[in-house]
């Protein structure tokens, strides 16, 4: 009895020097602890504007708007899908010809966790963050979502090999069993 009482007296000491990486109250914060400025361009930017700000400022995306108002988002993947390959004048295309109009947007009091499933969902990697007026306030990308995870896992979880191998008490390492090899017929040593 004694034994048990020590165990679980360790154990919770333990609990208290090791807090769960993750609580659900992480997920349930806003997006506004994660989400980063809004940058804008107006409907009659030229393609070639925009990819030179994404490039000057490192950003994977910009929120093309109208008198304030949200009306698209042009992002690398329009750029790789839409524009590489095409015969496009860069210099005089207007980005409203290759931006995606009507993007799904999120405000900045939505959470964490609704953003995740909502990208997950939608296949974003960005969502712009509007007002009740419909005009950018932000933006958050799955990046930014990413980072703040990574935050809350213990070392130990992100130095994991990324398929660690289970041991076996001989310290060989276990052979997959793919359909293809008689395990009877793989020998450890060389019969020549």
């Amino acid at each position: 009895m004694n034994k048990e009482h020590d165990m679980d007296s360790a154990l919770d000491a333990g609990d208290e020097q090791n807090p769960p990486a993750l609580e659900v109250s992480d997920l349930r914060r806003s997006l506004r602890s994660l989400m980063k400025p809004a940058i804008t361009v107006e409907i009659d930017t030229s393609v070639q504007e925009a990819v030179h700000l994404m490039q000057t400022k490192r950003i994977g995306c910009v929120l093309v708007t109208s008198r304030g108002k949200l009306l698209g988002i042009f992002t690398e993947r329009d750029v790789l899908k839409k524009i590489l390959g095409a015969a496009f004048d860069l210099r005089n295309t207007p980005i409203t010809e290759v931006m995606t109009t009507n993007p799904q947007a999120l405000n900045e009091e939505d959470t964490i966790a609704y953003a995740l499933n909502f990208m997950d969902l939608g296949g974003y990697r960005h969502i712009p963050l509007v007002n009740d007026s419909f005009e950018p306030v932000g933006l958050v990308s799955v990046k930014d979502i990413v980072s703040y995870l990574v935050e809350h896992f213990a070392d130990e979880v992100l130095n994991l090999p990324p398929h660690p191998l289970s041991s076996s008490d001989d310290g060989d390492i276990p052979i997959p069993d793919d359909g293809l090899a008689d395990p009877d017929d793989v020998d450890d040593e060389d019969d020549g």
